[in-house]
């Protein structure tokens, strides 16, 4: 899980425009507001019991790639909220975001497929989506090596940006 002096580690991925566009969201601009994404992301996991892992690598010394999670959304409207909040209309996302200069090394699939496999033996019955912007080839390639298929595009409220729901299998 993440701390806040992740915050730094992960500075370059939050400050990336291509990335963040990917994501729906703005690239930050200072130190200060990298330490606010990774205080949602800790606060996800105080409140909802899920949010985002930090991505390390094996070899030491650890180095941070990225980070890769879930998030319950609101199907409504396609947002990021809580499971009280969103009732029936509950959505599990499985998401990740990987450094630039650690693309291309397996490090999204292994990761994403890890929490895929966590959040499959503790909710069973809670199905997975990623939402995916239709030009991020790189994550669908990513969720079609885990099974995932496309299904409904979808335009989240708070992004405005058209995304692509791939759904994954019901565990076996």
């Amino acid at each position: 899980m993440p701390t806040s002096a992740d915050a730094e580690a992960l500075y370059d991925l939050f400050t990336d425009q291509g990335i963040m566009h990917a994501l729906g969201k703005q690239p930050v601009s200072s130190l200060e507001e990298a330490h606010v994404w990774a205080e949602d992301g800790i606060a996800g996991w105080r409140t909802g019991g899920l949010g985002p892992f930090v991505i390390e690598t094996a070899a030491a010394p650890a180095r941070v790639v990225g980070q890769a999670g879930l998030m319950i959304f609101d199907t409504r409207g396609w947002t990021p909220s809580t499971r009280a909040d969103a009732g029936s209309h509950v959505q599990l996302e499985l998401g990740w975001a990987l450094i630039r200069e650690h693309w291309g090394r397996g490090y999204a699939t292994e990761a994403a497929s890890a929490i895929r496999d966590w959040a499959h033996e503790r909710q069973p019955d809670d199905r997975l989506v990623s939402l995916i912007t239709p030009d991020n080839v790189r994550s669908q390639r990513v969720a079609e090596r885990l099974g995932a298929t496309a299904a409904e595009t979808v335009t989240p409220s708070d992004s405005g940006r058209t995304a692509v729901v791939w759904r994954y299998p019901a565990p076996l």
